[in-house]
C-alpha cells in the first residue's frame, strides 16, 4: 500500500471515529441517551488501541504506533478486569500495564533489527513487570530485577543486529547476574558456598604447582 493511501486510511478512519464520538456526546448533552461510562470506556480504549496497530500493520515503517496502540489495550484490560471482578490484585495491573509497555519495544527489534535499542527499553520494563508479579518478598524482587536487566544485556549481545555483536554488552550482563544470585540466595547463604569452593580451587591450584615444578 503506498504511502498516500495509507495516510487517506488513516484519516479516513479516524474522521468516522471523531465524527462518531461527536454525535455521542452531543447526544448526551441533549439528554437523548445515557452512557455508562464504567462499562464504555474498556471498548473505547481498546478500539483506540487497534487505530494505532493498524496504522503500524499498514505501514510498518510507522513503528512508533505500536507503543501507544499497545498501551491503550492493557489499560482497557485493565479496566476491564476492575469492571468484572470482584477483586483484582493491584501487583498483576501493574504487570500488566507494564508488559503492555514494553512488549511493543521487541516488537519494534522485530520489525527491523536496525532498531535492536528497543531491546533495551522492553527488557527493563518487562522485568519491572515481573517485579510487580513477585511483590512482597525484598529478596525475590531484587533477584529478578537484576536478573531481568542482566538477560536484556544478554539478548542486546545474543540477538542479530546490523553492527554484529557489542561484547560491551557482555559486561554489565555478567555483573547484573551475579548481583541476582547474590540477592536471590542471599548474601549468607551464597558465601557459605563460595568460600569452600574457593578453598578447593585454591588448594587444588597450590598442588598443581607443586607437581608441576
Amino acid at each position: 500500500m503506498k504511502q498516500s493511501n495509507r495516510r487517506f486510511l488513516f484519516s479516513i478512519i479516524s474522521g468516522i471515529l471523531l465524527i462518531a464520538a461527536g454525535v455521542i456526546f452531543l447526544l448526551i448533552n441533549l439528554e437523548r441517551i445515557t452512557v455508562n461510562w464504567e462499562m464504555v470506556a474498556g471498548p473505547l480504549l481498546a478500539v483506540g488501541g487497534l487505530v494505532f496497530l493498524a496504522v503500524f500493520i499498514t505501514d510498518t515503517d510507522e513503528w512508533w504506533a505500536l507503543i501507544p496502540g499497545f498501551i491503550l489495550i492493557g489499560v482497557a484490560i485493565n479496566t476491564f478486569m476492575g469492571q468484572w471482578m470482584d477483586t483484582v490484585d493491584s501487583g498483576l495491573t501493574g504487570a500488566i500495564f507494564l508488559g503492555f509497555v514494553g512488549l511493543p519495544f521487541f516488537l519494534i527489534y522485530l520489525s527491523s533489527q536496525r532498531h535492536w535499542w528497543a531491546i533495551i527499553p522492553g527488557g527493563v520494563l518487562l522485568t519491572m513487570a515481573g517485579i510487580n508479579l513477585v511483590s512482597g518478598n525484598a529478596a525475590l524482587e531484587g533477584g529478578v530485577f537484576f536478573i531481568g536487566l542482566a538477560l536484556t544485556f544478554g539478548l542486546v549481545y545474543i540477538l542479530p543486529k546490523p553492527a554484529g555483536k557489542l561484547k560491551w554488552a557482555l559486561y554489565p550482563a555478567g555483573i547484573l547476574l551475579l548481583l541476582g544470585l547474590v540477592v536471590t540466595l542471599g548474601v549468607s547463604d551464597l558465601l557459605g558456598y563460595v568460600a569452600p569452593i574457593a578453598l578447593l580451587m585454591a588448594g587444588g591450584y597450590v598442588v598443581y604447582r607443586a607437581i608441576r615444578k
